[in-house]
């Protein structure tokens, strides 16, 4: 029987090392816990600015790329696996673009913005603390996207002001987080840390013990969220921590 596949529609601006391109082409722990998952590539500078960001995160930008992962990968769920690029607009645009591109493609399709705030509402939580890639404006953008519609409050930001996303994937996460969390103690209030251009799937363990806290990072709630599309029921649990098991809607 042919093995589910994920798309991950991703943006092309940075290096190869991008955690999604290791996940779509080599083993990973427990063989057989993750669907197989393709990676589309998006054009784009990375810039982490506002109206380049709103022009990434167009549907006619994205269709025909994750056109062709249904079509020639067989993809059944896609995720637009870009943070700043889903949430730039606020919540009626993340859920217009989502909606679109569900239309054409004719699978079901999140972002990983929207997998923010799917997440937490199945954790349960609405206070949070939020470590941002981003420069201020664009972090700004975000901190009102999630408190949208009876979202989540975000109680502590820091902007680390990367002008690209190039930048980001630089950063010493590990090494971020541990700084966040001596400046903001904070108790068992979760930490985000977006930006899909952030490496994180397998430092979750040394982040979350950084940071002294829940925490949830964009590669893994794009994970979690594709997996629910997909009608997954497992995956490794380092990559998911505390989402492991839980359900979209759940508390």
């Amino acid at each position: 029987m042919t093995t589910p596949c994920l798309g991950i529609l991703l943006p092309d601006d940075g290096p190869d090392d991008y955690e999604w391109h290791e996940l779509s082409g080599e083993a990973v722990p427990d063989a057989g816990a993750l669907p197989a998952i393709a990676v589309g590539k998006v054009a784009s500078d990375g810039h982490h600015e506002p109206g380049a960001l709103t022009a990434l995160g167009a549907v006619e930008r994205l269709a025909p790329v994750g056109g062709r992962l249904v079509r020639e990968r067989g993809a059944r769920a896609v995720v637009w696996a870009c943070t700043s690029g889903s949430f730039i607009g606020g919540l009626a645009w993340a859920r217009a673009q989502a909606a679109g591109l569900e239309a054409r493609l004719g699978v079901p399709v999140t972002s990983t913005a929207l997998a923010f705030r799917e997440a937490l509402e199945a954790l349960g939580e609405r206070r949070v603390d939020l470590l941002s890639p981003y420069p201020q404006d664009v972090t700004d953008r975000l901190v009102r996207f999630l408190g949208e519609d009876g979202g989540a409050e975000v109680i502590r930001v820091e902007a680390l002001d990367c002008p690209f996303a190039a930048d980001s994937n630089r950063l010493d996460i590990v090494a971020a987080v541990a700084e966040f969390a001596r400046a903001h103690p904070a108790g068992d209030r979760p930490l985000l840390v977006p930006d899909t251009a952030v490496n994180t799937l397998r430092r979750l363990e040394a982040m979350a013990s950084a940071a002294g806290r829940p925490l949830l990072t964009a590669n893994q709630v794009t994970l979690w969220a594709g997996l629910e599309r997909l009608g997954w029921g497992s995956a490794p649990a380092g990559y998911l921590r505390q989402l492991a098991g839980r359900r979209q809607g759940a508390s």
